[in-house]
């Protein structure tokens, strides 16, 4: 018996979705295991020196910043703040101390010590090593999110307290500028790709 017409139009539409989802999958597979959509972010980010004025939707800095909150901390004491900067009043009290590449919210990130967790066999206060944590979910999912961003860490923190009293109880550990990048100036510089060889990183025991 003959397939009707709209019969053999949906059989080869079902074996073209077939041919295109593993086309697909042939192009994103890089790694062994699972998709390389990760890894795609990972090499995508970079550090952004210069942004335009497009405003940062208020739906992806929610998800940022949610990305941050989830970030793991020692003991899960969670000792981090983020301040969010994005109003022209306070942008331009943080550009004072920094510029921020001209970017549209910078994000701040603090902890008080005496939040953190110590450890005891020799001290080490963890809350440095949280606040990093926490900028890092922040950077890759505002890469993830489609937006540039900068790692800001040369600024004087007495400084960022002074012009922004909100911050005065907390260390202040990291900037990270959020924004749209701006055409030509905006764009990775040569020492984006550089990398050093795994074999100069990874020593197996």
């Amino acid at each position: 018996m003959k397939k009707s017409f709209l019969s053999r139009i949906s059989d080869i539409t079902k074996v073209s979705h077939r041919a295109n989802f593993s086309d697909v999958h042939q192009k994103i597979t890089k790694y062994k295991y699972g998709s390389d959509a990760f890894m795609r972010i990972l090499e995508s980010r970079y550090s952004c020196h210069s942004f335009d004025s497009t405003p940062v939707q208020d739906s992806k800095l929610e998800m940022i910043l949610d990305a941050g909150r989830m970030a793991p901390s020692a003991m899960n004491m969670q000792p981090t703040r983020i301040w969010v900067v994005k109003s022209e009043e306070a942008l331009a009290k943080l550009r004072t101390v920094h510029p921020c590449y001209n970017a549209p919210v910078v994000l701040i990130v603090g902890c008080r010590n005496e939040e953190a967790w110590v450890r005891e066999s020799d001290g080490i206060n963890a809350a440095k090593t949280d606040a990093a944590i926490v900028l890092t979910h922040l950077m890759l999912t505002a890469t993830d999110a489609g937006l540039a961003n900068m790692w800001i860490w040369d600024f004087d923190p007495s400084k960022i307290r002074e012009a922004l009293p909100e911050t005065r109880e907390h260390g202040i550990y990291g900037l990270l500028a959020i924004g749209h990048p701006a055409a030509g100036a905006g764009d990775p510089t040569k020492l984006h790709s550089e990398r050093k060889p795994l074999e100069e990183l990874v020593i197996t025991l």
